[in-house]
């Protein structure tokens, strides 16, 4: 024993000198893979000797350690640069692991079993570990009370029975990503252990490395408090459960690659904010989320690329309210139900570029249809701004663009473009049988639009651009605003080209007639209670048997804006009035009415302030203005009414081929005789026959249009006076108003007569 200690002290003296670059340290290795016991600095140690009872003193400049000699395995003599510092390397070899620990081991307890590293830090510093090499089995566990930084410097680790690591610090830790190094952390099949990557604290990750976690038990990384990601690549080869799971959700750069999971990709417990970063995540599971927060969602930018193709699964989810204030999305979600932005509560969307193709099917079950669609609220949606391309391909058979259960707001400087592709259906009811289709737009609630540009396109049977509110026995909910009462509103242009499901029935006749519930047809705007467009531009397409342009079960009030409708069937029908009080509208038809109300009661069209210009070139019965009664309708204003179309002859409230309308505020006649009106003609309306006289409205036909019954009204008509109209081949010149061939203002050059009247 005296030459074992002769021999150290010799050791000692040889080593004892600090270099400039390091020096030496002691280190005791503890029998049956206990790891390192102690490691000091050769110049700290004052003396080494052992005692009689066979213990292995050694005393330090500032501490006297114990050892049971019979527990000590090897001394080692491991020279640490200088560089080290205060940072503790764990460099892993194969099976084995090496740790150079330059704090005493009661600051720094560090335990190793073959290539399995625990370390306990009691420091107050926030020490600094870095990892490196290659380990299966492998692991690295860490305890600490204060903040530390471990750097992953190209370590590979590998541990069939448990966590690949595991850190637990009260105060957080920082996991940096050395940059231009590759990594990699994985459990096995044989884990009974919920995570690969295990931080029971928050955990800030760093760095431009790049850290692969393969969780193959649960979870890939599993964070018990925030996730909160700096910079770095973390991939996410494979996991059982959730890619990465966590009690609340920071990323504010670095890319995450989410390539296969079994449950969510990147999940949160508690709130999610993600305000830049790119985010990739691909799965083919059913039933899984690819962002989703358990609480409130909130994201401010980044990119976002998520490919679901399993049923019922949501590309980003929040269980509460989810904000969006910028960013780029790409979102795929081709399962049955699938949706591509989900909340339980409301959808709030400020900024942000969508690119979201949506084309999963539509499910039955319990009588009630189910739906795949791109951005979907149980509650309320609000759009005040971004860029929305949303494309539900053919294969989505009933699908909504952007759907919720409550209202719908959008507003301030948004551009939104939606395709529907899919034919929609019957299905059994619990009723009996009823109809499903695509919406562009779908509130079960109220919908505002107030400004934007707005393009939906709808080709499946049945589809519809808008679709508000709801039916609940006989009693329609849901409104529907466009535009603000300054005259001022969004540009929304809808094309329509779905055939009917079903044929017509119910009251009254025809293709705008009455359905009966299983028989559905495509419409443009489709509202349950009162329609009210103060602004805006409308265009509006439709060119199949039932499909209307605007309808409105309670009432359709224009008070302001341009608006066009070309639809094979009625351009603007109401179970209830309908009136003109502001703004300019264009109706054309050529398959029905162009405007229709089956109000049933005076008022049922009303002339204010507004100007209606309307014709049908379908003929008899169908007219401009359809109210079942020429008598029901009111001049209130002064504005401008001109309808032209076919006749209904008795009329179907007996109201005849003429009428009579009760205190009319101006002048009108309801010209009854046949004419023929030519398309690519300019009829001018004016107090003069032959050239002269005032322009009081210009008007010109798509098509040509034989009327049998035309009203005609204009402000400045007086009861008892003549007017003639009368056409040439030119637009009138500098008009104050030039729309889809209504003209108002200017100077008309048409001298030739059609017809002229004497106002009633």
């Amino acid at each position: 024993m005296k030459r074992v200690l002769f021999i150290i002290s010799l050791i000692f003296i040889g080593l004892s000198v600090k270099a400039q670059d390091g020096e030496y340290h002691v280190r005791i290795h503890g029998q049956e893979n206990k790891g390192i016991v102690l490691d000091a600095p050769v110049s700290s140690i004052d003396s080494m000797y052992i005692n009689e009872n066979g213990k292995l003193k050694v005393r330090t400049t500032n501490n006297l350690y114990s050892f049971d000699f019979t527990e000590v395995d090897s001394l080692t003599f491991p020279f640490i640069p200088a560089s080290t510092g205060d940072i503790v390397y764990i460099n892993y070899n194969g099976t084995s692991a090496e740790v150079i620990n330059p704090y005493p081991v009661t600051e720094v307890i560090v335990t190793v079993s073959e290539a399995k590293v625990s370390i306990t830090s009691l420091s107050s510093s926030n020490i600094t570990y870095v990892l490196s090499g290659t380990a299966n089995p492998g692991r690295f566990e860490l305890e600490s009370t204060t903040t530390p930084t471990v750097k992953l410097n190209g370590v590979n680790l590998t541990n069939p029975t448990g966590k690949a690591m595991d850190l637990t610090c009260e105060a957080g830790l920082i996991l940096e990503i050395v940059d231009n190094t590759t990594n990699s952390l994985s459990d096995s099949a044989e884990s009974d252990k919920k995570a690969a990557l295990m931080s029971n604290n928050d955990l800030l990750v760093q760095g431009n490395g790049t850290l692969t976690v393969t969780g193959l038990v649960q979870h890939a990384v599993k964070v018990k408090g925030q996730f909160n990601m700096n910079s770095g690549n973390i991939v996410i080869a494979s996991s059982v459960l959730d890619g990465i799971h966590t009690e609340g959700l920071l990323v504010q750069g670095g890319n995450i690659n989410i390539q296969s999971c079994g449950d969510d990709g990147l999940t949160s417990e508690l709130d999610g904010y993600i305000y830049g970063g790119n985010i990739t995540i691909t799965s083919p599971t059913a039933d899984i989320n690819g962002i989703s927060a358990d609480s409130t969602l909130v994201i401010n930018g980044g990119e976002i690329n998520i490919t679901l193709t399993g049923a019922d699964a949501n590309c980003i989810k929040a269980d509460k309210e989810l904000t969006i204030n910028g960013g780029t999305f790409v979102l795929n979600n081709s399962g049955a139900v699938s949706k591509g932005i989900k909340s339980n509560s409301t959808i709030t969307l400020t900024d942000g570029d969508f690119t979201i193709t949506s084309s999963g099917a539509t499910v039955i079950a319990n009588n009630d249809p189910s739906y795949c669609t791109a951005i979907k609220s149980d509650t309320d949606i609000i759009i005040s701004g971004g860029t929305f391309n949303i494309n539900l391909p053919s294969s989505n058979n009933g699908g909504k663009g952007i759907s919720c259960d409550g209202n719908m707001t959008i507003s301030g400087n948004n551009t939104i473009n939606i395709e529907t592709h899919g034919d929609g259906a019957t299905y059994t009811a619990t009723s009996g049988t009823d109809t499903y289709s695509s919406s562009c737009l779908r509130a079960e609630g109220n919908m505002q639009i107030l400004s934007g540009n707005i393009t939906l396109t709808s080709t499946g049977k049945a589809g519809k651009g808008i679709k508000v509110g709801s039916k609940n026995g006989n009693t329609y909910t849901g409104t529907y605003t466009q535009g603000n009462t300054d005259g001022t509103g969004p540009t929304i242009t809808i094309t329509t080209s779905g055939a009917q499901i079903g044929s017509g029935g119910g009251w009254p006749p025809g293709p705008g007639g009455g359905s009966s519930s299983s028989t559905a047809s495509a419409k443009a705007i489709k509202v349950g209670g009162v329609a009210t467009v103060y602004g805006g531009t409308t265009d509006v397409h439709t060119s199949t048997s039932g499909a209307e342009g605007l309808e409105s079960k309670t009432q359709i009030n224009i008070e302001g804006g341009q608006h066009y409708f070309k639809c094979y069937d009625d351009c603007i029908n109401s179970s209830g009035k309908i009136f003109f009080n502001g703004g300019v509208t264009v109706c054309f038809s050529n398959g029905n009415d162009a405007v229709d109300s089956n109000a049933g009661t005076a008022g049922a069209i009303t002339i204010g302030n507004g100007v209606a210009f309307a014709y049908t070139t379908k003929g008899n019965p169908e007219e401009g203005f359809d109210c079942d009664n020429n008598n029901y309708i009111r001049i209130t204003g002064t504005g401008i009414g001109i309808s032209a179309g076919g006749s209904q002859g008795g009329g179907w409230g007996g109201g005849g081929g003429g009428g009579t309308i009760t205190n009319p505020a101006q002048g009108y006649k309801f010209y009854t005789s046949s004419y023929s009106f030519q398309a690519g003609k300019y009829y001018t309306l004016s107090n003069a026959s032959g050239t002269g006289g005032s322009n009081m409205v210009t008007f010109s036909f798509e098509a040509n249009c034989t009327s049998n019954l035309a009203l005609i009204t204009a402000t400045g008509m007086v009861s008892g006076s003549t007017y003639y109209v009368k056409y040439g081949n030119d637009a009138p010149t500098n008009p104050t108003t030039s729309f889809h061939g209504l003209y108002l203002g200017g100077t008309s050059s048409a001298s030739t007569q059609a017809f002229s009247f004497q106002a009633q």
